[in-house]
Parts: C-alpha cells; sequence; structure tokens
C-alpha cells in the first residue's frame, strides 16, 4: 500500500514539530565553554562582622547554561552557580551553597547552613560580571 504524498506530508510536519523543543533546548551558545569565576564578597556591614572572602572556581557553559562549582557537593563551603545565558548575554543566576565558617557568613549563619540567591550578570565573548541580588555584596567576575 503506498502512502499518499499529503499524508506523507502531515507525518514530515509532526516528526518535525516533535523534535522542534528539543533541538531548541540543545542549541549551542556563543558562550558556551570553559570558564573561570571569581567571587568576592567584601565584608559585611558592622551590624554583624561577616569577614569578606574571595573563591576561585571553573565552570562550564554547554548549550548556554552556565554550572559552575566550587568544594564538594553537599558539604560546607560548596557553591553551586547554574543558569541560562541569554544570546544578549544577560543572565540571572542562582546561587546555592552551604555555609563553612560563620565568620564569613551573614547573621553568623551556622556552618552547615544552605542558602540561595540569585545574581543578575551580563556576559561578553570572553568576560562577564555579576552583582548578588539580595543579602550582602558580592562581586562575580567570569573569564574565559
Amino acid at each position: 500500500m503506498k502512502a499518499s504524498p499529503l499524508r506523507l506530508l502531515h507525518l514530515v510536519v509532526a516528526v518535525a514539530c516533535a523534535a522542534a523543543p528539543a533541538l531548541a533546548a540543545a542549541q549551542a551558545s556563543s558562550f558556551d565553554g570553559a570558564w573561570h569565576v571569581t567571587l568576592t564578597c567584601p565584608p559585611h556591614n558592622a551590624e554583624d562582622d561577616a569577614k569578606g572572602y574571595t573563591h576561585r572556581f571553573a565552570g562550564q557553559v554547554v548549550d548556554g547554561q552556565m554550572r559552575a562549582v566550587h568544594g564538594k557537593e553537599g558539604e560546607p563551603g560548596w557553591h553551586l552557580v547554574t543558569g541560562r545565558i541569554a544570546a544578549d548575554g544577560s543572565a540571572t543566576l542562582q546561587v546555592d551553597g552551604i555555609v563553612n565558617n560563620e565568620k564569613y557568613a551573614i547573621n553568623n549563619a551556622q556552618r552547615g547552613k544552605a542558602y540561595k540567591y540569585k545574581v543578575k550578570a551580563q556576559f561578553e565573548a570572553k568576560s562577564g560580571s555579576g552583582e548578588r541580588l539580595t543579602g550582602r555584596v558580592c562581586h562575580f567576575s567570569f573569564a574565559r
């Protein structure tokens, strides 16, 4: 039995439509590749006396998705930075982490306490920068 040209066209269109979301989600980005991340949080205000710190760690962008990890997942001192970088380089990233030392945490948060916050970032071809949106002041720099 031979398929009609119209039926064949419907089949091709259906397959293309079904595959489109997967293809769109997995498109390469001009930001894809290895990135070096520097997180700098200066000393906090006198109210809680949290000390300043700088952490440097590696990140990777795959299909426009940033993933950067500092420390061992689930242990004190760990940070996970994730989020999508738009084609124009703008990004709202999320940081999930676990307090390592209360002297460096705002409000004297205890070791082992989980936290999260958002970062507004802007990427260029070989660099980027970002700022923590809530809590203490923290700066992010990204470099290839």
